[in-house]
């Protein structure tokens, strides 16, 4: 065994053996999550890095799908007792700080980890190299022989070598006699039976005397007394154990053919880990990341693209100084002393009664000017509240937080900007168009550095606090009790909550801004970022009129054809049945109707959308079912709850996500009107709903293919730029090329083909993929997508150079210079690797018409200032702006004129941005 051995986890082994080591004093972060396994899977893994120095180390997991054993004997573990729900929760996180580790995790659909562990060590001394299998479990060691070793946790972080030796020591036997033990004792964990009253020195007896299991059954009639007939009436049992024991070495997955030296990522494990909160276990990754001279946090690093200037830090308990500023005259002197400061900088936070920013009001806010020192001020909403709430009365507030707003010259820094703005603008304050302070927004920078950043709330100040300041500041839960909200909390309490905010707000942008700046991304912030989320802020506080009676109507229309539906399902089935249950469904489909089942889950087949898409070929009931469950999700997503989320004007608020994807590209919530089905008449008839105000009209701005625009700008494939250019149909002149005809002589068919490969070509579609869109052979899929390259040249060579400098870099980036890391982008693992690939080329182009719609909607909202028509923006939907405009032709036009030209001139491109305007009393009139 060398520095050439071959290193092989087994991984949730491992991971349950440091779950409930820690079962009697569970470890858990800050946020409640058990983070046991974590801590004891990888302090366990660190010894083995430090000691071995492996240069080739794997994790094998086990299927997420039942095994081919449950399918040989059903009863296979069914009693081992359901896994506690925290460990499994922990596996993920395994998973992801393993991969940034750049260890592989290996796992195969109806294989257990034991047969790839099989699998690969078989392949792994046929060419010559020997193994090093990491596990306590018994089953494993039936593969060990002269090149094949067991590594046994033994205690701490020690482990213990087992050779042939050791496992006759532990068993009685050598290795090549431990699957026939096991079949006779069986496994009361793996409800493996065995034979009934034979246990470990009786089966050892036997078999130093026969030799094997059949030499056993060979001469079981000669074996007297009770054992011999337990031995007789068990051959069937113990035949069965042993094909259950036995592990299959042929697993068919190709991943496990490429298995090679890794570069280990210690700094990428030491900062996942910091963030889980395994502070002790990082630094030992952190000592590796070191030695190896690795940057302290790799997630960030200089190589990725995006390079943080924090470094990981100890979780401490945050001990700051704070104020509570219930006088108004000290009020003012604040605010004076931040207006004569140098930089007219100061962090500041909302304290509120609600999360609604429309119907939320103030109770207090905070100011930070430096760090460890803020003040907090209590403020009440009126004469009579004065007597009872200790605070500054809200106009007075207000009138002296206008100063500071109102100043170009002073920087305000707030986390989660755009609710203090709103809430702000809902307590009535005056804000000057053109007079803003300039804002800051600490969310949205930590986005812009780490736009993948995982975790259930990435973003949050507490998360950012703690990762990046090493800062555990007071839970919100701690000091406001079940049924109160912020105003019932004591001055005391809420002085330091408070200003701890803003203080950790301001701390935050110092460890910041300077990443901003390194990494190209200031620009990005500055001038696109922060000027989009006061529109956006403006956008959500308007919202957009619905009409009510229109949702009725269609309501009634669907209450009528989901009941049709149904109706049709059980007349064609022969009975009615519960359409909502899986399990009932799983009978109808694949035992009454026969049909071949797909991919199977943990509670059957599976009936999703896509399962159901291909089996309705076959059969008409999935067909209807997908209509069925298509018109009941309309119905409860959209027609049903929109009405009750109106305010008393009949308009609607949904809240635009500035954080929420990795590409730059906008989402929205509560509700999301980015969802709603555009291309069918279920969705255009929801889109109706949204209409104009008496006097108005609504006007949709819609760019023309825009990351087909951007992909001919990247590109700059000749062919395509010039169709673009000549304003040609870009769809029908790539059917024309594709399938070498006349532009006359497109079929219909022929352009949707062209279509799909075009925007398909974006997002890496495969031959696979298209064929299955298409309805067509993969052969021929692959035909158009070659034809496709033969024709498109430069995307071809587009493709290739970005994927390669993704590799190179370590990120991609868009027009504006928006970054994001590729993880995974120099992985082994083919399909790590493909999808990465996926993501490398996609970014580019999905990021920059993210960018440009962005920089459009700033220059509308400019235009609109500067030349008023009474236009306010209300929406924007992935590449599409909706406004509202006063229905007289002078400001419908004036409107248009603007809309266009800040469109179409947002950025210059090689090829033109052409944006298509129409109006209409609704929504749904468009398009």
């Amino acid at each position: 065994f060398d520095e050439n051995t071959l290193y092989i986890l087994d991984s949730y082994g491992l991971i349950y053996r440091c779950y409930f080591a820690f079962i009697s004093r569970p470890l858990t972060n800050s946020r409640g999550e058990n983070i046991s396994a974590v801590f004891g899977f990888f302090r366990n893994l660190h010894s083995i890095l430090n000691h071995y120095k492996p240069k080739c180390i794997v994790a094998a997991m086990d299927s997420k799908v039942p095994t081919f054993r449950h399918e040989k004997y059903p009863e296979y573990k069914a009693a081992r007792p359901k896994t506690p729900e925290d460990l499994h929760a922990q596996i993920p996180f395994v998973e992801e700080i393993l991969k940034a580790l750049g260890i592989p995790v290996l796992q195969c659909d109806r294989y257990e980890a034991d047969d790839v562990i099989a699998t690969l060590t078989r392949k792994a001394v046929e060419q010559g190299k020997t193994c090093r299998i990491l596990s306590g479990d018994k089953d494993l060691m039936q593969l060990v022989n002269e090149n094949v070793q067991i590594l046994k946790p033994d205690h701490a972080d020690v482990w213990k070598v087992i050779g042939a030796e050791g496992v006759k020591a532990e068993w009685g036997v050598m290795p090549e006699k431990l699957l026939d033990l096991l079949s006779l004792c069986g496994d009361t964990a793996d409800n493996v039976p065995g034979v009934k009253g034979v246990g470990v020195k009786t089966a050892c007896k036997f078999l130093d005397e026969y030799g094997s299991l059949e030499g056993l059954y060979e001469h079981a009639a000669e074996i007297k007394g009770a054992i011999g007939q337990k031995i007789r009436d068990g051959k069937d049992s113990a035949f069965m154990s042993k094909d259950l024991i036995t592990l299959f070495d042929q697993v068919p997955c190709k991943e496990l053919d490429s298995v090679t030296d890794i570069s280990f990522n210690y700094a990428a494990a030491a900062e996942r880990l910091r963030y889980y909160e395994a502070n002790a276990v990082a630094k030992n990754y952190e000592a590796l990341a070191k030695t190896a001279g690795q940057s302290a946090v790799a997630s960030m690093s200089p190589e990725a693209g995006i390079q943080a200037d924090d470094s990981p830090l100890e979780i401490k308990t945050n001990s700051g100084n704070y104020e509570a500023i219930t006088d108004i005259h000290k009020l003012d002197i604040l605010i004076e002393e931040i207006m004569q400061s140098e930089s007219k900088t100061f962090a500041y936070d909302s304290e509120t009664d609600g999360l609604d920013t429309t119907k939320a009001t103030l109770v207090g806010f905070s100011i930070c000017r430096e760090k460890g020192k803020a003040f907090y001020i209590p403020v009440s909403a009126g004469e009579q509240e004065l007597f009872s709430v200790q605070g500054i009365s809200l106009n007075d507030a207000l009138h002296s937080l206008e100063k500071l707003f109102n100043n170009p010259e002073v920087t305000v820094i707030m986390h989660n900007a755009k609710f203090d703005y709103q809430i702000l603008r809902t307590a009535g304050i005056k804000l000057e168009s053109g007079k803003l302070a300039k804002i800051i927004d600490t969310m949205v920078a930590a986005w812009l550095l780490d736009p993948d950043r995982m975790g259930k709330t990435p973003f949050s100040l507490e998360s950012l606090a703690e990762t990046k300041l090493g800062l555990k500041g007071i839970d919100f839960e701690d000091i406001v009790e079940k049924g109160q909200t912020f105003r019932d909390v004591p001055l005391e309490k809420a002085k330091d909550y408070a200003a701890e905010d803003a203080d950790f707000t301001f701390q935050l942008w110092t460890a910041l801004k300077n990443g901003l700046e390194k990494n190209g991304l200031a620009e990005l912030f500055n001038n696109i970022e922060m000027p989009v989320l006061t529109i956006l802020a403006e956008m959500e506080l308007f919202g957009i009129h619905m009409d009510s009676e229109t949702l009725a109507e269609y309501d009634k229309e669907l209450e009528k054809n989901i009941s049709i539906a149904e109706k049709e399902i059980y007349e064609t089935v022969g009975h009615e049945f519960n359409i909502a249950s899986t399990k009932q469904l799983q009978e109808v489909l694949f035992t009454e109707r026969g049909l071949k089942p797909g991919k199977k889950t943990k509670t059957g087949y599976s009936t999703d959308t896509s399962v159901l898409e291909e089996l309705a070929a076959y059969d008409p009931v999935p067909a209807k079912i997908l209509e069925f469950r298509e018109m009941s999700k309309l119905q409860s997503t959209y027609v049903e709850a929109l009405p009750k989320l109106l305010d008393s004007n009949s308009r609607l608020h949904t809240t635009f996500i500035q954080t929420g994807t990795a590409t730059g590209r906008l989402s929205s919530r509560d509700p999301n009107l980015q969802n709603i089905p555009v291309r069918n008449d279920a969705g255009r008839k929801i889109r109706q709903a949204f209409t104009a105000t008496e006097g108005n009209v609504l006007i949709s701005a819609d760019y023309a293919q825009i990351e087909l625009v951007i992909l001919a700008h990247l590109s700059q494939d000749p062919v395509m730029c010039e169709a673009f250019r000549n304003g040609t149909d870009v769809h029908k002149a790539t059917a024309a090329l594709i399938y070498q005809v006349t532009p006359d002589a497109v079929t219909p068919e022929m352009r949707r083909t062209a279509k799909t490969i075009n925007f398909g070509v974006i997002y890496g579609m495969s031959a696979f993929r298209l064929a299955g869109q298409l309805g067509i052979s993969r052969t021929q899929a692959a035909r158009f997508i070659d034809s496709y390259f033969e024709q498109y040249a430069s995307i071809r060579q587009f493709i290739d150079q970005t994927i390669k400098f993704a590799e190179e870099k370590g990120f991609v980036e868009t027009i504006f210079s928006r970054k994001r890391s590729i993880m995974n982008i120099n992985s082994r693992n083919k399909l790590e690797k493909a999808a990465a690939e996926r993501i490398a080329v996609n970014t580019p182009i999905q990021g920059s018409a993210a960018d440009i719609v962005k920089k459009a909607m700033i220059n509308v909202d400019k235009a609109l200032k500067v030349h008023p028509t009474g236009a306010k923006m209300l929406l924007q939907v992935h590449d599409e702006l909706i406004l509202e405009c006063p229905d007289n032709p002078s400001a419908i036009e004036n409107t248009i004129s603007i809309i266009k030209d800040s469109m179409e001139n947002a950025v210059t491109l090689s090829v033109p941005l052409r944006v298509s305007v129409e109006t209409g009393k609704n929504w749904g009139e468009f398009h």
